[in-house]
């Protein structure tokens, strides 16, 4: 068996515990010396909640902390609290479904924004023991090297720079290494039950990184194959252990992925990004320290040193030449991939994203990180190979001069490093050359602690000037949970009447202020928001933004008695928190008959007529206006309305803003980057003047857009709606239950017509009435409708996300056929045992 040979026993292998912890710890303390020098949350006050990380994730963590104390309305199949009730499972998959989640639980819910941040860092850290870990399994060599290539992994670029702030891709980034330890048991045919476990953990973690992770261990095993002195049998009988460890541990976590595959399917679409390569000079620049190009390149540094053994590679004569160059075509096809939109689009799964165009990048950190213990595993480089390696360092820089990411003092950065690891592993190899040195230990030490204080100063500085320039580049950060927030929290608690009445937040904070504050409202920033519910909402005349994937509230007082908010919130000048209650129908009306479908008209939507039509009455005059348009570019619209109602105004695609006579203006948030990424919400302006004239000036924003011709404004008769909101109350359900993911309601004795539960009608729903066949309910103008019968006074709800049930099976089907081959593999061993002892 040679050198290369993958056999157990080939070759001593030492604990790899004690140089995963230390890579741990190391990672741990860089990025938090990183956040205390830059004085970020917990350490200053600058936030760490960067775009997402503020607007979704800390809000879905509040979520899941309410769910496991028992605060929240709806459980882990469903949420009651936002989008007016939609599925929770694919969302818990999406983002939330690394164990490691479970520990915002133990911390106060005021204290969320720190236990994202312990649970961030505890991410990295196991990412870098992992790697260490994984480095050792792969083959035997210097412990401390591998400590050091875990850490560089650990902070790499795309865990600083892109990881830091979506804690769900870092579960990719430990995903990595842990398959790359399954490729080396599918080597070694070890570990069956554990392999299939390990993917299992990791595609429920996060399915999108751990898709990407799963090609990149492919391409790992690939080269570990072809590098390798195993019988072209066993190699195939290897790639088919892998493929079935994979296969099976993915089944086994079906009822996650179905449900997060079918809510994909049916959610708010986006439309895909443009790939365009970066330039060479830029493109190469990432790999170096001090860089920062968050989104628009891939985020590829590995530190210097890491780096620097990488492309000793290609000179280092103790690894085979065969060895050599697999590893480098690895390295530079990889690299390509990324470059040529067909094979970027693989690596996303055929849908070029529109925001960070590079998620795949740690991929490529991980396999230079790979080919550097490649090269120092066989032995460590000498001077030819560590010359080679520094111009080729030396080359990229050259090459990289002009980058624009390059930020001050990385060439300084690099010639340090670099000079460091090459003084340090040149002695290690002088003192390797006589006998009297060669078993000396403490310069091997020394050179140790050198290199690893290196790696961190680096890593530590780089990540500062990343989060010091990705601040610039995104958008604003959210300020963590303070006084304020604890006092809004507690209003809506103490305001709270669910289900006899929601209780809307607003989102005003957050898109997901019904999540992270508390109580029931529109809001919701999910990449899963369903197609259907963003349809309903936008023909209501709420506002979204994000591409239609972030639903917004809307302060209107007949969509309130539609969805039965009888208590809404609202922030004074000094964001101290206001509630405003009104009278609302129950969250279940009865009607007699349902209204006739709005006629759609795709130039001049009716927001109107359909809110009149959920509500069942006429509260509206909705009068034919004229419009001056001026030099200036703006636009003045004249109409009649009744003295005294409320005038509204409905321009979803425009930008700017607008006001009723002298009165205060409001904004209009449609915008278009590239396509129209904001909708407008309705909005009220003001009481029509005793003249009954309505006089509204329109000024644009960016660019002068078109008018509607038709159904832009509105006049609320304030007495129709009280008089229907009575109406509803009346005759609607006379008490409402609502479980985790069911809704209860006891109706007047001997309603007959239509029960409309206020609750957007998306797949899962079954209802049934008077305890009899459950069956799919109407689509009502997007709300459920349940046929009654006239002789029953209940109807019970109840919701299933779709494709758990078959995930459930898939998953126990997996399940039976893992234990079986683990069986049968234990059994084939006892006889084998039990033949060599006789």
């Amino acid at each position: 068996m040679s050198e290369e040979g993958v056999e157990p026993g080939s070759a001593r292998r030492r604990s790899a515990v004690l140089p995963a912890g230390v890579a741990a710890v190391v990672v741990a303390a860089v990025f938090v010396a990183s956040g205390v020098i830059r004085g970020t949350y917990p350490f200053g006050s600058l936030s760490r909640s960067t775009n997402d990380l503020g607007t979704q994730y800390i809000p879905f963590y509040a979520h899941l902390w309410d769910i496991l104390h028992g605060r929240a309305q709806g459980d882990l199949l469903f949420n009651w609290q936002s989008a007016f009730g939609v599925g929770f499972l694919a969302d818990l998959g999406v983002d939330l479904g690394s164990p490691l989640s479970l520990l915002v639980g133990l911390f106060p819910r005021d204290q969320i924004d720190l236990a994202v941040f312990v649970i961030t860092t505890l991410k990295l850290s196991l990412a870098a023991a992992a790697m260490a870990a994984a480095l050792l399994t792969m083959r035997p060599g210097p412990r401390w090297v591998a400590a050091i290539l875990g850490v560089s992994y650990g902070v790499c670029g795309w865990a600083l720079d892109d990881g830091s702030y979506v804690p769900m891709w870092l579960d990719g980034l430990i995903a990595l290494p842990m398959f790359f330890l399954v490729a080396e048991w599918s080597l070694r045919r070890t570990n069956r039950l554990l392999s299939v476990l390990v993917v299992a953990v990791f595609w429920l973690s996060n399915f999108y990184t751990a898709y990407m992770a799963t090609f990149a261990g492919g391409l790992y095993l690939l080269a570990r194959l072809l590098t390798s002195d195993l019988s072209w049998s066993l190699r195939l009988r290897s790639v088919v252990r892998h493929g079935v460890s994979f296969v099976l541990g993915m089944a086994l976590v079906a009822p996650i992925l179905l449900p997060i595959v079918t809510a994909n399917d049916a959610a708010t679409p986006s439309p895909s990004g443009i790939f365009h390569a970066s330039a060479v000079d830029v493109f190469l620049s990432r790999l170096l320290p001090l860089s920062e190009g968050v989104g628009r390149t891939a985020s590829l540094y590995v530190g210097t040193i890491a780096l620097l053994l990488a492309l000793t590679l290609p000179f280092n004569k103790f690894v085979p030449w065969l060895t050599r160059g697999v590893w480098v075509l690895t390295i530079v096809g990889v690299a390509f991939s990324m470059r040529w939109a067909p094979t970027q689009e693989l690596w996303h799964g055929f849908d070029t994203p529109n925001g960070s165009q590079y998620r795949q990048a740690f991929v490529l950190c991980g396999l230079i990180v790979a080919a550097a213990w490649v090269s120092v595993g066989h032995k460590l480089p000498g001077p030819v190979a560590l010359l080679g390696g520094a111009v080729l360092l030396a080359l990229i820089a050259v090459l990289s001069d002009g980058s624009p990411l390059l930020t001050e003092h990385w060439l300084v950065v690099l010639i340090v490093s670099g000079a460091f690891t090459l003084v340090a592993l040149g002695t290690i190899w002088l003192l390797r050359r006589t006998p009297r040195t060669r078993r000396l230990r403490w310069p091997v030490a020394a050179a140790f602690a050198v290199l690893l204080v290196v790696v961190a100063v680096e890593t530590t500085w780089t990540a500062v000037v990343t989060d010091e320039q990705r601040a610039k580049i995104l958008s604003a950060s959210n300020a963590p949970w303070d006084d304020k927030q604890t006092a809004r929290y507690d209003a809506l608690r103490e305001a709270g009447g669910w289900p006899e009445y929601r209780t809307e937040p607003g989102t005003t904070v957050t898109p997901n202020d019904p999540i992270l504050l508390g109580g029931q409202g529109a809001g919701l920033y999910s990449s899963l928001l369903p197609h259907s519910v963003n349809q309903m909402m936008t023909s209501l005349g709420f506002g979204w933004s994000g591409y239609g994937r972030a639903a917004r509230s809307l302060p209107n007082p007949v969509t309130d008695a539609i969805f039965s908010v009888g208590a809404r919130m609202r922030l004074l000048e000094d964001g101290a928190p206001e509630i405003n209650r009104s009278a609302a129908p129950p969250l279940v009306t009865v009607r007699r008959r349902l209204g006739n479908a709005v006629p759609e008209d795709v130039n001049a939507p009716n927001a109107y007529a359909v809110q009149e039509r959920l509500l069942g009455s006429t509260v509206y005059e909705v009068p034919e206006y004229k419009g001056t348009r001026f030099a200036t570019g703006e636009v003045k619209l004249v109409a009649a309305c009744k003295p005294g109602t409320s005038a509204f105004l409905y321009m979803p695609r425009v930008g700017g803003r607008a006001r009723l006579g002298d009165g205060p203006w409001y904004e209009l948030s449609s915008t278009r980057r590239p396509g129209i990424n904001t909708s407008s919400p309705m909005i009220g302006l003001g009481t029509v003047p005793a003249t009954g004239i309505v006089l509204i000036e329109v000024r644009f924003g960016a660019a002068p857009q078109g008018i509607p011709a038709r159904h832009a404004i509105g006049c609320l008769d304030h007495q129709a709606l009280s008089t229907a909101v009575r109406r509803l109350r009346a005759s609607g359900a006379t008490d409402v239950e609502a479980g985790g993911h069911s809704i209860s309601a006891t109706l007047p004795a001997g309603s007959k017509g239509y029960a409309v539960v206020a609750v957007p009608k998306i797949s899962g729903w079954t209802c049934s009435v008077g305890g009899g066949k459950a069956v799919v309910p109407r689509d009502y103008g997007g709300l459920m409708a349940v046929p009654l019968t006239g002789t029953a006074d209940r109807v019970d709800c109840t919701f299933v996300p779709p494709g758990l049930l078959r995930g459930l099976a898939i998953g126990a089907a997996a399940a039976v056929v893992t234990l079986g081959i683990v069986g049968i593999g234990a059994i084939r061993r006892r006889r084998t045992t039990g033949l060599r002892s006789s």
